[in-house]
Order: structure tokens, then sequence, then C-alpha cells
């Protein structure tokens, strides 16, 4: 088994944090809210090919976090704490949400992509149409 560094563990633990947090303003507070703290309405991240070895650690990270938490972590805070992360190192991404009718029943999922890597809500996103979205702006 591969030994973890200590920047693997300060990723963890940052994952971690912006998990909770993400949970407790969804919880608390309105989208509209939320919306003004995770980028620029209708503003889409290039698609480039170059991947940040950073955007990887922040995927793995948010991955094992969400084993940790202390509720059910789903999409949602998923998708915001990788933004969060991202957008704290400078690094441009774009948060989706979508929607998509399964048996007559509305379904909705959020992701975020950065450059052609799907950093979280990766399973299943393609079947989702988006509705809105939000883009980051390098500094």
């Amino acid at each position: 088994m591969k030994e973890k560094s200590i920047r693997d563990i300060l990723f963890f633990f940052e994952a971690w944090l912006f998990l909770n947090i993400a949970k407790l303003m969804i919880l608390f507070f309105p989208f509209k809210k939320i919306a003004g703290k995770i980028g620029v309405p209708q503003f889409e991240t290039e698609h480039e090919n170059q991947t940040n070895e950073t955007v990887v650690e922040v995927q793995i990270a948010v991955r094992r976090g969400v084993k940790f938490v202390f509720f059910s972590s789903k999409c949602y805070d998923q998708a915001l704490a990788s933004t969060f992360m991202l957008k704290r190192r400078n690094i441009p991404s774009t948060i989706y949400f979508g929607l998509n009718k399964f048996d007559r029943q509305l379904s909705a999922h959020a992701w975020v992509r950065c450059n052609r890597v799907i950093v979280s809500g990766k399973k299943g996103y393609e079947k989702y149409t988006p509705v809105a979205w939000f883009g980051t702006k390098p500094k």
C-alpha cells in the first residue's frame, strides 16, 4: 500500500472541512446566496487538454473525505467542496447543475469540470442536461 504524504493528508483534511462547510451552506442558505460564492453564472471555463496534478489531488481528496463526513454526502456538497478547493488554488473550473427525467421522476445532479477532467460527480453526469453552470475565472 502506498504511504500517504503530508500533502495527501492536508488535502484530505481540507476536503473533509469543505465537505462539511458545503453541507451546512446547503442546509442553511438559499441557492441564490450559494451561487454568489461559486462563480460567474453561465460562464464556462476552457476544455484544455492539459491537467494540473493538483486537480487530480483535489479529486482524490474529496473522494476520500466523503467516507468520513458526519452525514450522507451527495453530489451537490461534493461539487461545492471541489469548487472551493480549486478556487482557493486559483484553478479555473465549472460547476454544472443538471436535470433528467427517469421513469417520470425528475432527477438532479451536480458535477465539476476542470479542463477535460470531471473532478466530482463523474458517475452518470452525461445523462443529465445542464440547466445552470458557474465558472471561475483565474485572478
